[in-house]
């Protein structure tokens, strides 16, 4: 009995042992917070041993490693840094570059062969063709794992953060966990006069249903509102600060005038015109005024995160409110 009950507890402690060190692994929050406090090494610190003629690669790939464009590629890293994958011994360098008008991520494995002492690439992703996002290597138990910081094209915002881990044989991702991000506005009393939470991720989405235009993205909206018409048009961006935005601009309504000639027929003309990077826009109602109800940032705000909540009187171009609205951002785990 002694020594079934010895062999059953020490089962128990290996289980919950196991356990723990596996809600450790998918904890994929955990291993976001782990790469927010590192410090990457860079292309910099490697590029005596990992250059040019180190690396056994066809032309095409290694181009940006001669001598005429290292400079620039070394602009363009985020981070060089050692790993270590299961079940592989070499020595491994993980690299991630930005790449492109839209900042995309480029990532490669550089594996050295000890026989041909030269680097090999032994696997890469682009994030252009949709195969990564941001990618950072994180050390747990001496194995390297993967975390991927996953963002909306348009919006810029942070999507998810998914663990991810990198089979030794098959040369592919798989995802262990993922964090869903989730946002939610606190918004005072005098900004839910204007605006509420629901309609924020509608503007975010390009949902404008809510004034009765149905699609995805459109191009252009034009709307009415007592002597005034809206105009706003898209914007589509791939630069990697700015999400896509709406350019909005007030025209007044085709309308007939008497003047001492008579009556005669006014065109419409261009009154005013938002300031740039505009993310959404509402019409509202209030009080038998029309005003337009806009949210949009700085070119220092990089997502449809945080932003500015603007109303304008459209009688009398006037803004009635102007105040910051910050996001909280909670998680919705998925293990797979």
């Amino acid at each position: 009995m002694k020594k079934i009950f010895l062999i059953a507890m020490l089962l128990s402690v290996f289980s919950v042992s196991f356990l723990s060190a596996k809600s450790v692994v998918l904890n994929v929050l955990y291993f976001a917070d782990l790469v927010k406090k590192s410090e990457y090494t860079t292309y910099a610190d490697f590029e005596s041993v990992l250059n040019y003629n180190t690396i056994d690669a066809a032309q095409s790939e290694k181009e940006e490693f001669h001598p005429d464009f290292v400079e620039f590629t070394k602009k363009q890293n985020l981070y060089c840094t050692p790993i270590h994958l299961d079940g592989i011994k070499d020595k491994m360098l993980s690299m991630m570059n930005l790449e492109g008008s839209g900042g995309f991520a480029y990532f490669r494995i550089f594996r050295f062969d000890k026989k041909a002492k030269k680097w090999k690439i032994y696997f890469s992703a682009n994030g252009a063709k949709g195969e990564c996002g941001l990618v950072y290597p994180v050390q747990y138990k001496k194995q390297t794992f993967f975390l991927e910081i996953a963002s909306d094209f348009d919006t810029k915002r942070l999507s998810s953060y998914n663990l991810l881990s990198l089979g030794a044989k098959e040369k592919a991702w798989s995802k262990l966990a993922s964090a869903r991000a989730l946002y939610s506005y606190d918004l005072t009393d005098e900004q839910k006069e204007w605006i509420t939470a629901e309609r924020i991720e509608q503007m975010a989405a390009f949902d404008y249903s809510f004034l009765g235009i149905y699609g995805d993205h459109p191009q252009k909206i034009e709307r009415e509102a007592g002597n005034k018409k809206i105009v706003a048009e898209l914007y589509w961006t791939s630069v990697v600060r700015l999400p896509s935005n709406y350019t909005i601009k007030i025209f007044s309504r085709p309308r007939e005038v008497f003047k001492n000639s008579g009556k005669t027929f006014e065109d419409e003309k261009e009154f005013f015109a938002l300031p740039e990077i505009q993310w959404g826009f509402d019409i509202v109602e209030k009080d038998g005024k029309s005003y337009l109800v806009y949210i949009g940032g700085e070119r220092e705000f990089s997502t449809i995160e945080d932003f500015w909540l603007t109303v304008l009187d459209l009688q009398t171009l006037e803004v009635v409110h102007h105040s910051f609205v910050k996001s909280k951002i909670t998680f919705e785990r998925e293990y797979f």
